[in-house]
């Protein structure tokens, strides 16, 4: 899908987008990589720095929108490369998506800091935040290197990481049940939890991006989706409420 065009200052200025895109990515990825060693290592100063550098995302977020603008209303480029301008700015909004539950996430572990949890709790939140940036990265590669199956196999990735957001679910719901000393503790984990599962959906929007940016096409199968959480049962309704969003 690489087409040189007659105007070179066009694919350099589209070559840019692509880069300010990359760039976002990458600072979207460390976001939520800090917020979750936040969380875990109860990193009050790293917290913070992760709420106040999401206006730095959002100015990013801006920037690709103004880049993708101009190069719209200056080129009056054809439906193929208005396609592809279109679709680097709907990455840009996932990966404030992603900076946003990062922010959320960063919050959240201010708020537990002086909670301390298990052993076994804090593992599984490792793996699951693990797996999510992993997909992330995978999906990014494939943005930048334009490789389609690369971004299927990304795009793929995210069933395993709702099956796995499922069984963490599940066991922090059991822990409320026990221990009511922790529970509003657990409870903040449990939303932190569905943070993570949710940058992997965005981690699946940018792949597919990716591979319609590779092929032309959108891909030829629906994605699956394999999170359970929602039916897992337990009495933790209004707890959910009293700290909520």
């Amino acid at each position: 899908m690489n087409n040189p065009h007659i105007v070179k200052a066009f694919d350099k200025e589209l070559q840019e987008l692509s880069g300010a895109v990359a760039a976002m990515g990458s600072f979207a990825s460390q976001q939520f990589s800090n917020a979750v060693s936040a969380l875990l290592q109860h990193d009050l100063e790293l917290a913070k720095r992760v709420i106040d550098q999401d206006q730095q995302l959002d100015a990013m977020r801006k920037e690709v929108s103004a880049v993708a603008a101009s190069v719209i209303s200056r080129r009056q480029p054809m439906a193929a490369d208005v396609d592809a301008i279109l679709t680097d700015f709907k990455i840009s909004e996932d990966l404030e998506r992603v900076g946003d539950l990062a922010k959320n996430t960063a919050k959240r572990a201010i708020a537990t800091a002086d909670r301390t949890f298990p052993v076994d709790v804090t593992a599984r939140l490792q793996q699951l935040g693990d797996a999510a940036s992993e997909q992330l990265r995978l999906a990014l590669c494939a943005y930048a290197q334009r490789d389609g199956q690369a971004a299927l196999a990304a795009r793929q990735q995210d069933e395993s990481l709702d099956r796995l957001h499922t069984q963490v679910f599940r066991e922090l719901v059991a822990r409320t049940q026990g221990d009511r000393a922790q529970v509003v503790g657990f409870v903040h984990l449990l939303f932190c939890a569905k943070n993570i599962e949710r940058v992997g959906d965005h981690a699946a929007h940018v792949a597919e991006a990716a591979y319609t940016l590779a092929t032309g096409s959108q891909p030829e199968d629906e994605r699956r989706r394999s999170d359970d959480s929602s039916l897992v049962t337990g009495d933790v309704t209004a707890k959910l409420q009293s700290v909520g969003d």
